[in-house]
């Protein structure tokens, strides 16, 4: 009876998991008010064209959607055909996260983790914006993170050094992916070398191209310049906030102190439940640090989010399997955020994006903490929870 019970629950639960995700992404398709796709992609290949032409791709792919990768995207993607890369980290992005999903199967049954991720993936619309404008980021993110969780897990040479060539590489592309760097020195055998080698290999890559390619680095100046200050597209942090108003130092100040702070509290908490080492001690507190290390990002933009939300609702799903409350913020708490689509396209009431944005960034934020770590539990000095590796 005591079986039957407890099966009758989970389909239950089952049904109700995957019907709210589904509802969310018709929802969501139905009211995300784009006019167009892939239009980051062909600001991509806009920019690629113009250079192997022989123009300046700064200035020949201009306009409301700039080009403004350095120099060191234009030159190799001019000896690799970037139609073929880009669908190889697409394959490669999703492959990556249904192995996290596999692997994932003995800490969390699939018919909670998978409509779970489609509805972080869901926050505010993010995800679905960021797959439907081909966003280079968001394919990049969902492969480090995949790499990341298996190099936590397993922390094999070929994973290793898989992780170490992915962040090199989007990192010259973007600098914030260098974020995932730190990783290395929160692993419970952490990796000083290949901190060390990561750090180098990026810095000696932008230090060489202003050298090799003055021109184009001053094209790629100006393009970042024109996009952040000129158009204000300083995206949904602080930073951006505040650079609305012209005061974009000052965003930058204060969301380097906002992290800060939640970088102490989070410390603090784990103090309090007996975590005394530094290093990530579950695979819930992996997502939750993968998740800070995107926020670190001052130019935070919804591709960029989407992926912090999943991390999130990962870290979350982990830590309490979907059950009380944190099941039911998991699963109305996206409705919510898609909520000023639905105002948008139905009755005209606009909600500017940066909004609700960058409130759901920190109550995300606080209730994954809250989550992570109960109130309830007492202070004390000893050993809790054992790492999650195989």
């Amino acid at each position: 009876m005591k079986l039957d019970a407890a099966m009758g629950k989970d389909g239950e639960a089952w049904s109700l998991w995957s019907l709210s995700a589904a509802t969310c992404f018709l929802l969501v398709f139905a009211f995300n008010g784009t006019s167009g796709y892939f239009w980051d992609y062909r600001v991509y290949e806009k920019g690629l064209n113009c250079f192997f032409s022989g123009l300046d791709p700064y200035a020949c792919a201009a306009g409301d959607f700039p080009f403004v990768y350095p120099p060191f995207f234009l030159k190799i993607f001019s000896i690799v055909h970037f139609r073929a890369a880009f669908a190889v980290l697409i394959a490669a992005s999703a492959a990556g996260i249904g192995c996290v999903c596999i692997d994932l199967r003995s800490l969390v049954p699939y018919r909670r983790l998978v409509p779970c991720i489609v509805l972080g993936f869901l926050v505010g619309g993010s995800g679905f914006a960021s797959i439907v404008t081909g966003n280079i980021s968001v394919f990049a993110h969902l492969l480090l993170v995949s790499l990341s969780y298996f190099l936590y897990r397993k922390n094999a040479i070929y994973i290793s050094t898989a992780h170490a060539f992915a962040v090199i590489f989007f990192s010259a592309i973007k600098p914030y992916f260098l974020a995932y760097a730190l990783l290395y020195l929160f692993l419970p055998k952490r990796m000083l070398f290949t901190f060390a080698a990561v750090m180098l290999s990026v810095a000696g890559i932008y230090l060489a191209q202003p050298v090799l390619y003055p021109q184009l680095w001053a094209g790629f100046q100006g393009a970042i310049y024109s996009q952040i200050v000129g158009q204000g597209d300083a995206g949904l942090s602080l930073f951006g906030v505040l650079g609305k108003f012209g005061m974009g130092k000052i965003g930058i100040l204060l969301h380097a102190l906002l992290m800060l702070v939640i970088v102490l509290i989070s410390v603090l908490l784990r103090r309090r439940h007996g975590r005394i080492s530094l290093a990530i001690g579950s695979t819930g507190e992996l997502f939750y640090f993968l998740a800070i290390l995107i926020l670190l990002n001052p130019r935070l933009m919804s591709y960029d989010f989407s992926v912090f939300s999943v991390c999130l609702y990962l870290s979350m799903i982990i830590s309490s399997r979907g059950e009380r409350w944190t099941g039911s913020f998991l699963i109305f708490f996206p409705f919510l955020t898609i909520l000023p689509l639905c105002l948008d396209a139905l009755f005209g009431i606009r909600v500017h994006s940066l909004t609700y944005y960058f409130l759901s960034t920190y109550v995300l934020l606080a209730t994954a903490i809250a989550c992570q770590w109960p109130r309830h539990a007492p202070w004390t000095t000893a050993s809790a929870g054992v790492p999650s590796r195989k």
